[in-house]
C-alpha cells in the first residue's frame, strides 16, 4: 500500500481526494475515465491471479507456496480495490492540471491505507496486493494526470509520471530506513541494499518497462495465447527484480538470486513456449515451493503491465476470450 508518515496540508486547504464512498457523485465525464481505468487495472490484477504456470505463486490451478490463500482469495480482493483505484484515478484528474500532484502525496497514501483495511476485511486479514495496491494506485494517479493533460496513455509516459509524483515522498522512506525499518522492503534496504519496490519506481521502472512490458506486447503480438504471455511476463520480471517478498520467510539474498537464475534458465528455454521451457518451469515451481519463495513483487508488476498494456490499446473487451480458448485447448 502507500504507507509513511503523513504531511499536513498548506494551511487554508483541505484533502481533495474523494474518499471511496464519495467517488460516485464525480462528474460525469471524469466518472467514466474513473470507472474505465479502474477497471483496467483490476482486469489485470485478475489476468495475474488466474495465470499459470507461475512458480510459488498462487494460480488458477495451485496455491503455491500459499497456504493462506488460494485464487478465489486473490479475485475477492482484486475487487475489492477497485474504488481505491478509482478515487486514484480521481486524484489525478482533479489535482494534476491545478498544481503538482507530488505536494499532495500523503492524501493519495492515506487513501491507500483505507485501501488495504478494505482488502485484509475481505481476506480475512490476508495480505493477498499490497504491492499491487502501492504500484496501482501510483499508476492510477499518473494515468488521471496524463489523460487531465490531453495525452495518451502511453506506458512510458505514465511510469515517468508516477516517478515524479512519488520521488520525495519514496526518498524520504530510504532515506530513514536505517533509523529503524518498519517494514520487509525497508529492512532489505537497510540491510542489504536492495530498494525494492521503492526502488522501482525511482529508478523509473525499469523492470516493468524494459523487461515485463516488452515480454507482454511481443507475445501477444505474436498471437500467443493470453495466459502464456502472462506467465512468461512473471519469468521475465523474476530474473531482474529486487523482489523484497522473495526475502520475506528466510531473508537471505541467496533466495532472490536462485530465484533469478532459474527463471532466466526457464525463458532461455522458451518459456511456456516450449516443451523444454515448460519443463524447467515445473522444476523451478517445485523447488520454490519446498523452500517456500513466493516471486510476490513480480506479480505485482505482471499486473501493472497488463493494466498498463490495456489503457494503452483498450483491449480489455477482447483480450481474454482469445486467451481463453487456446488456454483450454493447450491445458
Amino acid at each position: 500500500m502507500l504507507t509513511g508518515a503523513r504531511r499536513p496540508h498548506p494551511a487554508g486547504t483541505t484533502a481533495t481526494v474523494p474518499a471511496a464512498d464519495e467517488a460516485g457523485t464525480a462528474a460525469d465525464p471524469e466518472a467514466e475515465t474513473a470507472d474505465r481505468l479502474a477497471a483496467a487495472m483490476v482486469y489485470g490484477l485478475s489476468a495475474e491471479a488466474v495465470t499459470w504456470p507461475k512458480p510459488g505463486l498462487v494460480t488458477a490451478v495451485s496455491s503455491g507456496c500459499h497456504r493462506d490463500m488460494d485464487v478465489y482469495t486473490l479475485l475477492r480482493s482484486s475487487a475489492v480495490l477497485q474504488p481505491a483505484f478509482r478515487t486514484a484515478v480521481l486524484f489525478g484528474l482533479r489535482r494534476g492540471a491545478a498544481a503538482p500532484a507530488a505536494r499532495d502525496f500523503a492524501e493519495l497514501r492515506a487513501a491507500g491505507r483505507r485501501a488495504e483495511h478494505a482488502m485484509l476485511a475481505a481476506t480475512g486479514g490476508t495480505n493477498t496486493h499490497r504491492g499491487a495496491l502501492f504500484l496501482g494506485m501510483l499508476l492510477c494517479c499518473a494515468a488521471g494526470i496524463e489523460h487531465a493533460a490531453g495525452r495518451p496513455l502511453e506506458p512510458e509516459a505514465v511510469c515517468r509520471t508516477a516517478q515524479e509524483v512519488s520521488r520525495d515522498a519514496l526518498s524520504a522512506d530510504l532515506a530513514a530506513a536505517g533509523a529503524g525499518p518498519s517494514s520487509v522492503g525497508l529492512r532489505a534496504y537497510a540491510v542489504h541494499g536492495l530498494s525494492g519496490v521503492r526502488g522501482e519506481v525511482l529508478r523509473g521502472w525499469p523492470s516493468l518497462l524494459g523487461h515485463g512490458l516488452p515480454v507482454l506486447r511481443t507475445a501477444l503480438a505474436a498471437g500467443r495465447p493470453l495466459r502464456e504471455a502472462v506467465a512468461d511476463t512473471v519469468l521475465a520480471l523474476m530474473t531482474v527484480v529486487e523482489d523484497t517478498t522473495v526475502l520475506n520467510r528466510g531473508f537471505d539474498p541467496e533466495r532472490l538470486e536462485t530465484t533469478k537464475r532459474q527463471a532466466a534458465a526457464a525463458l532461455a528455454a522458451g518459456g511456456t513456449a516450449t516443451r523444454r521451457g515448460r519443463r524447467l518451469v515445473g522444476r523451478m515451481s517445485r523447488r520454490l515451493e519446498q523452500r517456500q519463495i513466493s516471486p510476490g513483487g513480480s506479480a505485482d508488476l505482471t499486473a501493472m503491465a497488463v493494466a498498463l498494456h490495456t489503457w494503452q490499446t483498450r483491449s480489455e473487451a477482447t483480450a481474454p476470450w482469445k486467451g481463453d480458448r487456446r488456454a483450454q485447448a493447450s491445458a
